[in-house]
């Protein structure tokens, strides 16, 4: 595997680092979307970042430009625009056209960057939503996606699993907005439910 650190220019004078692996002759690319402070290197990425390997997937995480100066900004309309438009100016510099199937993972706050980006670019991507926001209904309402939430969750509540019913939708009993619980053995066997549900996702995308 060949793994490539690609860096842009951010609207918050600091270089995002970008981490690509590359397998030989790749046909399909998972782009990572971290959450506000939720990083690529945490579990909900991890493991699936490994899913993505063993079926010979292409994988692309995302650093955004505040997350690289280490700031902690307030969630604004602001802050989303400007981690959008980052990201649509490095995109642009990125090569897609080897890829027959492109897949945005994203957490929270990056569940809206990633439906936000990929129809600002106009990309045909399938999404896996993890822990989405209310902002992200509209995308999750327009994409053949993947929803995986907490019945805990107290930011994606019962209202807004509803307004996505008819959504391809994992909701993990007794789960918080980290798809955790105070119980780590418990939060174990959760994360192998999400993995398992991504599993099932991946394998699904490479019958197609």
């Amino acid at each position: 595997m060949k793994i490539q650190e690609l860096t842009f220019p951010t609207s918050w004078n600091a270089q995002a680092r970008f981490k690509k692996f590359e397998n030989e002759a790749s046909t399909t690319l998972v782009v990572e979307f971290p959450g506000a402070q939720y990083g690529t290197e945490l579990p909900l990425f991890h493991y699936p970042r490994k899913l993505a390997f063993q079926y010979g997937f292409d994988v692309l995480s995302l650093e955004y430009g505040y997350q690289s100066a280490r700031l902690k900004p307030e969630f604004s309309d602001e802050l989303i625009g400007s981690i959008v438009s980052d990201l649509a100016e490095a995109f642009q510099t990125i090569d897609f056209s080897t890829y027959q199937r492109i897949v945005f993972l994203s957490k929270s706050l990056g569940t809206v960057v990633a439906g936000l980006l990929a129809e600002k670019l106009g990309m045909d991507v399938k999404h896996v939503f993890l822990t989405p926001i209310s902002r992200t209904i509209p995308y999750i309402r327009e994409n053949n996606s993947l929803v995986v939430t907490g019945s805990e969750d107290p930011v994606f509540t019962e209202k807004e699993r509803n307004q996505i019913a008819s959504a391809r939708m994992l909701v993990v009993d007794g789960a918080d907005h980290g798809l955790e619980t105070q119980d780590p053995m418990k939060t174990l066997k959760m994360l192998e439910q999400v993995l398992r549900e991504i599993d099932t996702f991946f394998v699904e995308l490479r019958l197609k």
